[in-house]
């Protein structure tokens, strides 16, 4: 197996959940800021994603330092959106 593509697609894995975390962040902001119905489900929809992208790296890459990082940045974001419940 070519250890370049393997590092490739470690590193397209963890990006793809760093965009996803970022959106929940984005999302979760704005729900609180402006915490509409509208807002409120876009930021848990945002949230489902990034939960699957979050099983989906642990799953193929195991629990690297970059995604359990990742993983916790998105617990504290649903934490917050908890809040307007």
């Amino acid at each position: 197996m070519d250890h370049t593509q393997v590092s490739w697609k470690e590193d397209n894995v963890i990006a793809r959940l760093h965009n996803s975390v970022d959106n929940v962040t984005l999302a979760v902001g704005q729900a609180l800021t402006n915490p509409t119905e509208r807002s409120i489900q876009n930021a848990e929809d945002m949230i489902e994603r990034a939960n699957r992208s979050v099983k989906m790296a642990l799953e193929s890459r195991g629990n690297l330092e970059p995604i359990s990082t990742l993983q916790e940045q998105l617990h504290q974001n649903i934490q917050k959106l908890n809040t307007l419940h």
